[in-house]
């Protein structure tokens, strides 16, 4: 009997091809959920499968003490997107961010107070728990915790002193109900960071990897990070996280911190084959272009239930009147995939595949089920 942990979609997908998944009795959806962002490039892309086929005739894992070409070279790259800077490698976002806990532990030792923003998601494992805002993931393991202090965004300024380690913040608040960080209130929190010796930790997880119109989407929100985690769309889906970090913060001791299947040469060559595909096919200007005319497309709906339209590049959110989550049950039933986020936010999540005419469908039948009547 399957867990209840995710529920059911009552959906069955059995294949897909760029910005289009099929289910099992072979109707097409465009797919604006992408496993929560993780098929960032779209399924089955030519140029991934390849890699991954190449991948797959190699040792799929080998582990950390053993030198592989493919992984250095992606580590020199993603560590390049920082000063200096340095990257790990894990399975998940939410390892990316309890390897960044540990760093700004060690980076500033003589430090407790850490600080996180209200409405802020970074993962389920006890560290990331301990940053996560909404008491309903929190309150349950609140035993296992540690302290965090989590403020509105526009009063961290005022908060950030010489006793702070670090301020963990999403550039754009995916989970939290699609909130992107206004930049001039990302200087004033680097400033402020900065006057005071904290850190800041920007959780890419969603936004980065460029899917919101730049690689990493600290730099289009003000935010001068000192550490930064990505994963989902990293390597095209399968699972990887990532912890870049100023190299002027030192290293981990060795011994401490690890990964079985951390950096595993399978994993490593999908994504270095992803990280080229950004660069050459300039998908990170593709997605601010599309993510502006698919929100101001969007905002041209009249309709009384639509409260607002936010987001950056390809992280777009509307927000409703009543409930999201009957809204995407009804977009479902019309050929669109959507989540929620949060209790009034319609999630779109569409991948560098997209064609322009699948960002006009999705328009059109939210336009058509919001004239059906929200079934919130």
């Amino acid at each position: 009997m399957p867990s209840c942990l995710y529920g059911s979609r009552g959906l069955t997908l059995a294949s897909g091809r760029g910005g289009v998944v099929t289910d099992t009795t072979g109707r097409e959806y465009v797919d604006f959920f992408t496993a929560h962002g993780s098929a960032l490039f779209g399924h089955t892309h030519p140029r991934l499968v390849s890699a991954l086929n190449l991948a797959a005739g190699r040792p799929w894992t080998i582990g950390m003490g053993f030198d592989d070409d493919i992984r250095s070279s992606l580590l020199e790259k993603l560590g390049s997107l920082l000063p200096d800077g340095k990257a790990y490698l894990c399975n998940s976002g939410t390892e990316a961010i309890e390897a960044a806990l540990k760093l700004v532990t060690l980076a500033r030792p003589e430090r407790r107070r850490i600080l996180a923003l209200r409405r802020g998601f970074h993962g389920r494992t006890a560290g990331a728990l301990s940053l996560t805002f909404n008491p309903h993931y929190r309150r349950p393991f609140q035993s296992l915790l540690f302290e965090v202090e989590h403020h509105a965004p526009e009063n961290l300024p005022g908060v950030v002193d010489e006793s702070v380690a670090a301020v963990f913040i999403e550039p754009v608040q995916g989970e939290g109900g699609v909130y992107p960080m206004n930049p001039a209130l990302g200087l004033e929190i680097s400033a402020a960071c900065q006057n005071a010796g904290a850190l800041i930790v920007a959780d890419e997880v969603q936004s980065g990897f460029g899917r919101c119109g730049a690689m990493l989407s600290s730099s289009l929100t003000g935010l001068a990070a000192d550490i930064v985690c990505l994963a989902k769309g990293v390597a095209g889906g399968l699972p990887v996280g990532v912890t870049i970090w100023k190299g002027s913060l030192g290293d981990f001791p060795q011994g401490s911190h690890g990964s079985t299947y951390g950096g595993n040469p399978l994993v490593c060559r999908v994504a270095h084959e992803a990280l080229a595909l950004l660069s050459e096919e300039g998908l990170c200007e593709k997605a601010g272009n599309l993510g502006e005319s698919f929100r101001a497309r969007l905002e041209a709906i009249d309709s009384p239930t639509i409260k607002g339209v936010r987001g950056l590049g390809l992280l777009v959110g509307v927000q409703i009147e009543g409930r999201s989550a009957p809204l995407v049950r009804s977009l479902q039933g019309h050929g669109v995939l959507a989540l929620p986020a949060g209790p009034n936010v319609v999630r779109f999540l569409p991948s560098f595949a997209a064609e322009p005419d699948h960002f006009e469908r999705v328009a059109e039948t939210l336009e058509e089920v919001l004239a059906l009547g929200n079934p919130a």
